[in-house]
Parts: C-alpha cells; sequence; structure tokens
C-alpha cells in the first residue's frame, strides 16, 4: 500500500470518529429538554445493596423497609445526600450524580414501608 493510501485511510477514519463524536453530542443538543426516566430500582441495586443487603432488609446498614415505614422521602433524601455521622456516605458514596437521582431513590425507599 502507497503512502498516499496510508493517509487517505487515516483521514476517513479520523473522519469517521469525529462525526460519531459529533452526532452523540448532537443528540443530547438538539433535544435537551426531553425527559430522562431514572431506574430507583437500579440505582438502590448499585448504590445501597452492598451495605443494606440484597432485599434491603439490613445487612451492614439498616433494614430500608423499616426506614421507609418511619421515614419521609424528605428526610431519606436527606439522609441519602449529607450521609449519617460517618455511618453512612454521603450521595450513596458518590454513586448518585444529582439531586433528581437522589429523590428518585428516597421516592422508592420510602415506598419499600408501603409493602408487606
Amino acid at each position: 500500500m502507497s503512502f498516499r493510501g496510508i493517509i487517505i485511510i487515516l483521514s476517513l477514519f479520523v473522519l469517521g470518529v469525529a462525526f460519531s463524536g459529533f452526532a452523540a453530542y448532537s443528540e443530547t443538543v438538539v433535544h435537551p429538554k426531553e425527559e430522562v426516566t431514572i431506574d430507583a430500582k437500579k440505582l438502590v441495586s448499585q448504590n445501597c445493596a452492598a451495605c443494606h443487603g440484597k432485599d434491603l432488609k439490613g445487612d451492614v446498614g439498616p433494614n430500608l423497609h423499616e426506614r421507609g415505614q418511619l421515614l419521609t422521602e424528605e428526610t431519606i433524601a436527606q439522609i441519602i445526600h449529607d450521609g449519617v455521622n460517618g455511618k453512612m456516605p454521603p450521595m450513596g458514596g458518590g454513586g448518585l450524580k444529582n439531586d433528581k437521582q437522589v429523590e428518585a431513590v428516597a421516592k422508592y425507599i420510602a415506598s419499600l414501608g408501603d409493602q408487606k
């Protein structure tokens, strides 16, 4: 293969990479008002189950079903956001990216108190 052929192939590769990056960027910019669905159950599984147990009925951390019965969504959200006196890290150990995720997880945990 000639030097010219290698340059053409590399140029096409660079253009392809640049275009794919632009396409991904433009998709998020063009539709910024679309509502993003937050899978609270998945977030709880990823961020809470390690300490509170797979069934969330307690392990290293307390039973979240009981907390859902005793605490309001707002209180649960504050605990998730701020942590608890070194016993629980803030923001679920850093796995939750924003307040919307914290609110979704708090709502999910509060709903556990309704389940028998």
